[in-house]
């Protein structure tokens, strides 16, 4: 077991998820569904299950309505980062029989492509192309950007925001005739966006960002930096549970720490 699931499996026993309670809605995120490296199918279904049992779920843009609001912290959302093709054959299916809606979050330039920035670290997998886009149905499905070429965000000039932001907007909107509203960074970690990046997504016209620091709530403050849970392949079902009950909640003051480490080290 590892330090940080000692940790939380110790904090869940402690109750104290339960007294701190979250701030706001829980919006979890997924990548791949099957294969060798994603979450199974059949695992899949189970933390559908146990997301419904825990919250009521509804599209992100609802939850970013929501934010502030004693309901907000009731509220779950469902996102899918990189638009593979899997969420379609695999993903879409499970959550049309439960009726819930998700957020894919695609990056511009690549639909139709694959993923080329995990290049020698990971299972090449599809993305969706424009006709596949097109044919989702917008009760089911909200697409929103996921940058235009998968970068990280941190320390671009204007002229790539601008790219990576309104231009990415821009494509998608382009292809289906369908606004884009949402949108999430790339890797999304603190020290992957700054503030220039934020700025720069809100002033493209997106109503919300998210990121992939951890958590299950964000205030209303937080619209460009929404926190997500992170459900990962290796993830048994406790530990899942324990996520979207809040016992790695802990976990934002680490990734704070190791990105305030890491960017007093770049700057010598």
């Amino acid at each position: 077991m590892s330090m940080v699931d000692g940790v939380s499996t110790l904090v869940a026993k402690s109750g104290w998820p339960h007294v701190q309670g979250a701030r706001g809605p829980l919006v979890v995120t997924y990548h791949g569904i099957g294969g060798d490296d994603g979450i199974a199918a059949a695992a899949f279904e189970a933390q559908l299950d146990l997301l419904t049992g825990r919250r009521r779920v509804v599209s992100l843009a609802q939850a970013v309505d929501a934010l502030g609001s004693r309901e907000s912290t009731r509220l779950a959302a469902i996102t899918f980062d990189d638009g593979y093709r899997d969420f379609v054959d695999l993903a879409l299916p499970r959550l049309r029989e439960r009726r819930l809606h998700a957020t894919l979050f695609v990056p511009a330039e690549h639909v139709g492509g694959y993923n080329q920035w995990d290049d020698g670290r990971a299972r090449r997998r599809a993305i969706l192309d424009a006709p596949e886009l097109c044919a989702l149905d917008p009760s089911e499905v909200e697409v929103g950007a996921h940058g235009a070429t998968h970068v990280r965000m941190r320390g671009l000039s204007r002229q790539s925001l601008e790219r990576e932001t309104r231009g990415a907007r821009e494509k998608l909107e382009a292809l289906c005739g369908r606004p884009v509203r949402l949108f999430a960074y790339p890797y999304g970690q603190l020290d992957d966006f700054d503030r220039a990046a934020e700025a720069a997504v809100e002033e493209a016209g997106f109503i919300a960002a998210c990121s992939t620091a951890f958590g299950r709530g964000s205030r209303s403050g937080d619209r460009f930096r929404l926190r997500r849970v992170g459900i990962e392949p290796r993830d048994s079902l406790g530990r899942v549970a324990r996520k979207l009950d809040g016992a790695y909640d802990w976990v934002i003051w680490k990734e704070r720490g190791g990105a305030a480490l890491r960017s007093m080290r770049s700057r010598g």
